[in-house]
């Protein structure tokens, strides 16, 4: 019997990378709806430590921690 391989590794680090891409895309999208596209390039584009900003940081680390999952998804 085959098992289907899924992108999201089974583990911790799969759980946590998902949830930290949704809360880390949460600022940028909120902002742009209320405030419109501009509001968003001129935080994300200032040399001001902005929220925007973190939230790139935190979708990154939310993918690394997927494809570290999935790496040790492969070990076992």
């Amino acid at each position: 019997m085959t098992e289907k391989s899924s992108f999201f590794p089974k583990n911790v680090f799969g759980a946590f990378g998902i949830l930290f891409f949704i809360s880390g895309a949460i600022i940028p999208l909120q902002n742009l709806i209320i405030w419109g596209p501009e509001f968003v390039v001129r935080y994300f584009t200032s040399s001001d430590i902005t929220a925007e900003k973190l939230s790139l940081v935190v979708i990154g680390i939310g993918f690394m921690m997927i494809i570290y999952g999935k790496k040790k998804q492969n070990q076992i």
